[in-house]
């Protein structure tokens, strides 16, 4: 099945009348029905030449089937508005319209080269949503009477995209076999190999809060995190790369000496250690302190925190999906270390849009139920508006049986899980995050006696805190 785009021509005003006028296709369009060509040659004869928008039409196998196309062309601003509907109702749900519309992104941010497409929906076109969703469009506002549809004033969604954001940062990270045991095939994603800062999930996520940095014209930066934090080590190194400040609020009380905190320091990042109690009004206060100085700065919630952190793995999971369509392949259970709970909340949005039925199971390394997957259904929820309630619920495997101490303290089960994987695959883990999501991921196939599956757990990074690791246990 080929798919392919050309510029919208006289000849297709009929076919454009037609889809119009069909019922099955215009409850979410806003025309003046019905339509007819004499109205419709007007438009065409007068829009055909303009810069300012783009309209082509959908083809299959050189078969005429739906409208896609930019709105509002702005190259000094580097935006436009997208829009799609697809006519012929036998190619829909086909996969025509995530093809086309990758397309047309292709064009707008390679060929026009703009930085920003966004695109309006109502709230109750939850396909369209879904679709949207898919291409890596993020929700960023509910206009409540926005537009007149059918003699009724409905609400709307606007989505919007970056190029930095539909152009993968850095190529997928690689998934190998890892072990075959009780019959189950473990591979392993190595996302601690993403090319910054020792990698990781903070670095995928870093990638697009320094976008928004960059968006907003912000000279300083301002976060939140533990001496341990990886999240805290990362944004420090993107401060330091991009010539900003970066004022770190930790709630450690104390300045304790681990890879991450030396890491920061070198960075010429500005630590600021205050009881955890008072770790809010710090943050309020220091960024109030800096814009009365004059500059304009960019907070970054702990541990990348936000749809900005939900996006970066939502785009995780579409490498799993391409990775799973090379190799013929597909992952029964997916496993990773649940922390602040974006890294989750990613992966179950794009589960979600793809209709995928499979465990995707977080590793909780702290949290405990039910606040630990209260604030992951929060963040699925906030990404993803369209998605059930019920099937939010249903998708979300938030595991607290294997926090052992809380944040940064593991036992010697943990201890010898991370032993182990380094010398029987080479593969350095950690006691804050991955090492004890391994090793729950372990008692958990074990605890369920699940056997013969595919299992995939994403290493997110933490590679400082395994040098912690081997300082603590000389």
């Amino acid at each position: 099945m080929s798919v392919t785009l050309r510029k919208f021509e006289k000849s297709d005003i009929p076919k454009k009348i037609e889809w119009i006028n069909n019922p099955a296709n215009n409850r979410f369009l806003h025309y003046e029905l019905p339509l007819e060509y004499d109205k419709t040659l007007r438009w065409f004869e007068k829009n055909q030449y303009r810069e300012d928008r783009y309209d082509t039409v959908v083809e299959v196998d050189g078969v005429p089937v739906g409208l896609i196309g930019l709105l509002s062309i702005d190259r000094n601003n580097g935006t436009a508005e997208y829009y799609i509907s697809m006519g012929e109702t036998d190619y829909k749900r086909r996969g025509i319209a995530y093809r086309a519309s990758r397309m047309l992104l292709d064009h707008a941010f390679d060929t026009l080269q703009l930085n920003r497409v966004y695109l309006y929906t109502e709230v109750e076109n939850r396909d369209a949503q879904r679709l949207f969703a898919c291409l890596g469009f993020v929700p960023e506002a509910l206009l409540e009477n926005n537009v007149l549809s059918h003699g009724v004033y409905v609400d709307r969604y606007r989505y919007g995209m970056t190029r930095g954001a539909y152009v993968p940062t850095n190529d997928p990270t690689p998934v190998r076999l890892l072990d075959v045991c009780s019959g189950n095939r473990i591979y392993i994603k190595r996302d601690d190999l993403l090319p910054f800062s020792f990698g990781g999930n903070k670095a995928r996520k870093a990638a697009l809060f320094a976008e928004e940095v960059e968006r907003l014209h912000s000279d300083c930066v301002v976060t939140y995190g533990s001496a341990g934090s990886n999240h805290c080590r990362v944004i420090a190194n993107l401060c330091a790369q991009k010539g900003l400040d970066c004022h770190i609020i930790s709630p450690d009380g104390a300045d304790v000496p681990t890879f991450n905190r030396l890491l920061m320091k070198r960075f010429g990042a500005h630590i600021t250690a205050v009881p955890v109690e008072a770790v809010h009004d710090t943050i309020e206060n220091t960024l109030a302190a800096l814009r009365e100085q004059g500059k304009n700065p960019y907070f970054i919630p702990g541990g990348g925190h936000g749809n900005i952190g939900t996006h970066a793995y939502r785009q995780c999971y579409e490498e799993i999906k391409q990775f799973e369509k090379k190799h013929n392949l597909f992952f029964d259970y997916i496993f990773f270390a649940s922390g602040t709970g974006t890294t989750q909340a990613g992966l179950v949005c794009g589960q979600l849009i793809h209709r995928d039925e499979r465990q995707i199971i977080g590793i909780s390394i702290a949290r405990k139920c039910p606040y630990g997957r209260e604030v992951v259904l929060q963040s699925i929820r906030d990404y993803l508006p369209a998605a059930t309630e019920e099937s939010v619920e249903r998708h979300t495997h938030f595991i607290d049986d294997y926090v052992s101490g809380g944040y940064g303290a593991a036992d010697d089960a943990v201890a010898a899980t991370i032993d182990r994987a380094l010398a029987a695959y080479g593969v350095p883990l950690d006691m804050t995050y991955t090492g004890k999501a391994f090793c729950g991921m372990e008692a958990y196939l074990k605890d369920r006696g699940v056997s013969g599956k595919n299992i995939l757990f994403i290493h997110t990074g933490g590679m400082p805190l395994f040098f912690d690791y081997l300082k603590g246990s000389m």
